[in-house]
Order: structure tokens, then C-alpha cells, then sequence
């Protein structure tokens, strides 16, 4: 690629020697994270990073044969494109190795690693985990039953991945751009959202089959009401038959609606949204405790909610990460 961040954008570690230093200034861009250096000598990393909206572009290359462990990466996507060296990534049973030119993607997951050769140098795409989840969510009309999950490595040879590349290096591009600065800072949103797109509809993942069968038809105007019904009155007691009062037909109608048009029923999608309300609001520092947060939400049954939390994010509520501003 003749378009990389180093070739125009400062050196972040410039002045960073030590070992912990090194660590916390990578934390603040890609995440939480435990460094582990193998090489002897002098560490002389490199960073250089692009915020955009929610997401942020990262050049990075430790100069040392490194290992990383990111078993708190639960709420971003790293799509990662390797210039130079070579790594090996690991999520759970499953390794994958890329050199020069090839494509690796980190989904949430309680626990992973990344080892680099000394030469090895990254090109990452960081996605915040609720973007990618909520366009995925819009393009199916749907709420996700499962987690969203890519593939850990994409082929070069598949028509995606290539258009992924060419992808980096317009990125690349327009963030040596001059204009590309706090007054165009409004562009930013366009972009991330052109991006989840563009990552969701051609890298392989868990919803690859059914975003291929088409985007479903416009819902009916009665699920549409209770969908936004639903949203605008989390934090109130909502039961099936208020709501269907509340949009016009009989609780069995709204029920099949939901079941034939967003493969849910109106139950789950209540606790789905108020589960990312309360992750939301926990992410934030909205609210005082845990506790409030649930209230704040129409959450009064703490203990079921709990293990609902644990279960989609991974960890307990009280363990929610700030997000970092």
C-alpha cells in the first residue's frame, strides 16, 4: 500500500520506552489488552491512529516479537490488514496466520491473542460492537438471536476481501487528507456508516447466508407502531397485551407479526432492547449503580436480567467497561 497513516500522520510512541507506557497509549485505541514483549533490546513502537466516528484507523508495529492477549475484547470489532511481517491470531480453538497483504478479523470474545513477528506491521479498522450490531440489525429488520461473529481470516482471493483492501487504502487517503480535520469532522458519521456496510454485506460471518437471501419487506405498520412503542418506553412496565392495545390489533396478531416479520416475539425483543439500553447506560456512567440503571430501564427482576447480561455481553453488569471518550 502506498497510502499508510505513518507516511503522514505523527508517531504516538515517539517518546514511549517503557514497557507499561507502550501498553497504556495502545489501550487508549485498540482496547484493553496485556503486552508481553519477546525480543531483547530497546522497544521502539510505532503508532499512528485516526479517529472517526465510533471506529478508529490504527498503524501499528511494535518493533519487537511481541504477544498480545485481549481477553476483554468483548465490545469491538479489529479488522486488521498486515503490511509487513507476519502474525498469528487465536480465538478460542481456531488459529489463523496472515502475512503481507492479508486480512484478520478479532470479534468479541471473552479471551484471544495475537503474536507478531519483530517486522510485523498492522493496519486496524476498529469498529465499536453496537455499530456493527445495529446496521447488521437494520439491514435484516430483525434483532440478532445470536452474536455476530466474522471469519478470522479472509481470503485474498475472494471479491470481498479485495474490495476490503481497497477499502484500507481509501481510508488511508483521505485521512492524509488536510481537510480531513476537525472541520470536516461531520463527514465522519457518513463514513463509519458506509463502512459497517460495506464490511457486513462482503466479509464472511455469521449472518452472511441470511443477508444473501435479501433484505426483508418493509414490516407491517402494526409491528412498525410496537417496534417503536416498545422503544420509546423501555422504562415503563410493558406487557404484551398493553401493547397491543396500544398499536391497534389483538395480542395474537402483534405475536404472529413479530414471529413472521422480525423473527422474534415482542417479549424478546422488549428484553433484547432493554439489554442494550442497560449496556448503554452502564458504558456511559449514566447512572449511579448497576441497580439504577436497571430501574431506568423498566429492569425490576435483577437476577434473571443478570444472566441474560452475562450471557450476550460476556461479563457481569457491574464488570461493564467504560467506554473511553
Amino acid at each position: 500500500m502506498d497510502n499508510i497513516l505513518s507516511r503522514t500522520a505523527p508517531n504516538r510512541l515517539a517518546s514511549a520506552r517503557l514497557h507499561e507506557d507502550i501498553e497504556r497509549e495502545v489501550l487508549l485505541w485498540l482496547g484493553p489488552h496485556r503486552m508481553d514483549v519477546r525480543g531483547r533490546g530497546p522497544i521502539r513502537a510505532e503508532l499512528y491512529a485516526v479517529p472517526l466516528h465510533r471506529a478508529t484507523l490504527v498503524e501499528l508495529c511494535y518493533g519487537q516479537e511481541t504477544r498480545i492477549d485481549f481477553g476483554e475484547n468483548v465490545d469491538q470489532f479489529l479488522f486488521r490488514l498486515t503490511l509487513a511481517g507476519a502474525c498469528e491470531l487465536q480465538t478460542g480453538p481456531t488459529v489463523t496466520r496472515a502475512k503481507s497483504g492479508e486480512l484478520t478479523v478479532s470479534s468479541p470474545t471473552p479471551s484471544g491473542r495475537l503474536l507478531t513477528t519483530s517486522d510485523c506491521r498492522n493496519l486496524v479498522l476498529r469498529l465499536d460492537r453496537f455499530v456493527l450490531e445495529q446496521k447488521l440489525q437494520d439491514m435484516l429488520q430483525a434483532t440478532l438471536r445470536q452474536p455476530l461473529r466474522f471469519e478470522l481470516a479472509a481470503s485474498a482471493q475472494r471479491t470481498g476481501a479485495a474490495l476490503v483492501l481497497s477499502t484500507f487504502e481509501y481510508l488511508c487517503r483521505i485521512a492524509a487528507d488536510p481537510a480531513f480535520g476537525e472541520s470536516h469532522a461531520s463527514l465522519r458519521p457518513d463514513l463509519t456508516e458506509w463502512i459497517t456496510a460495506l464490511l457486513l454485506t462482503h466479509m464472511p460471518h455469521t449472518y452472511s447466508d441470511a443477508l444473501a437471501r435479501g433484505t426483508p419487506p418493509p414490516l407491517p405498520i402494526h409491528v412498525r407502531r410496537a417496534r417503536d412503542y416498545i422503544d420509546a418506553h423501555l422504562a415503563e412496565p410493558l406487557v404484551l397485551a398493553t401493547l397491543a392495545k396500544a398499536v391497534g390489533v389483538s395480542p395474537r396478531t402483534l405475536q404472529n407479526g413479530f414471529r413472521e416479520f422480525m423473527l422474534t416475539t415482542p417479549v424478546a425483543y422488549i428484553r433484547d432492547r432493554r439489554l442494550e439500553a442497560v449496556h448503554g447506560t452502564l458504558q456511559r456512567g449514566d447512572a449511579r449503580s448497576v441497580s439504577d440503571a436497571f430501574i431506568a430501564n423498566g429492569i425490576y427482576s435483577f437476577g434473571h436480567f443478570t444472566k441474560a447480561y452475562v450471557q450476550r455481553y460476556g461479563y457481569a453488569p457491574s464488570a461493564t467497561p467504560k467506554r473511553l471518550r
